[in-house]
Formats: structure tokens, sequence, C-alpha cells
């Protein structure tokens, strides 16, 4: 299989069509009719999606972003160890039952 030099960019919404060694006989192609391309024997067709690039684009955010906010958990330490964090009650509750309403219990 050879790759077309004519091919720009990986990322597209067309269709980009491949040429490969074969006898070049036109024929009508199930998929490639449904979608409005006719292929010919011994082409293949190739459509690539812009999916990967978000994926990149989202993974590259994603790492930037800090597992644990340290600045956060060292402003409740600080509270905790001078005894001045006085979690309100209610909230707590709230969140615990909010947090066990998300868990799938099974039987």
């Amino acid at each position: 299989m050879k790759i077309d030099p004519r091919i720009q960019s990986l990322i597209g919404s067309q269709p980009e069509r491949v040429k490969n060694a074969g006898n070049g006989k036109t024929k009508s192609d199930g998929a490639a009719s449904s979608s409005g391309i006719s292929s010919t024997v011994g082409e293949d067709t190739v459509r690539l999606s812009s999916t990967t690039g978000d994926v990149q684009t989202l993974s590259t955010g994603l790492a930037q972003v800090p597992e644990v906010r340290t600045d956060r958990v060292q402003a409740l330490q600080q509270q905790v160890r001078g005894g001045s964090y006085t979690p309100d009650s209610q909230k707590v509750a709230d969140a615990m039952i909010k947090d066990l309403g998300q868990v799938n219990v099974k039987a």
C-alpha cells in the first residue's frame, strides 16, 4: 500500500482516496454507496475524524489540573490544627446522603 503524498492533513471530515495496486475496475460498494462515495476496485476509502484531536486536547488539559488542591488542603489542615475548623453538620449529612444516593447498592 502506498501513501498519497498529496494528503496534507490527517484530521478532516472529507473522505480521502488511497490508491492501491489493484486492477482499476469500477465497482459500487454497498457501504460507500450509502454515503454517496463510489469505490473503485483496488482503491481503499479512508475517512478520518477530528475525535483523536479532541481527545488529545482534553488529555493535555486534564494533565494540567492538579489531582489534589494543595492550597485548599493546607488551609483546612491549619484550621484543624488551630481548633477553628467547625464543619456544618447539616451540610456534612446532606453530602453523605447525596453521595450514598449515587452508589448502586445491590442486595
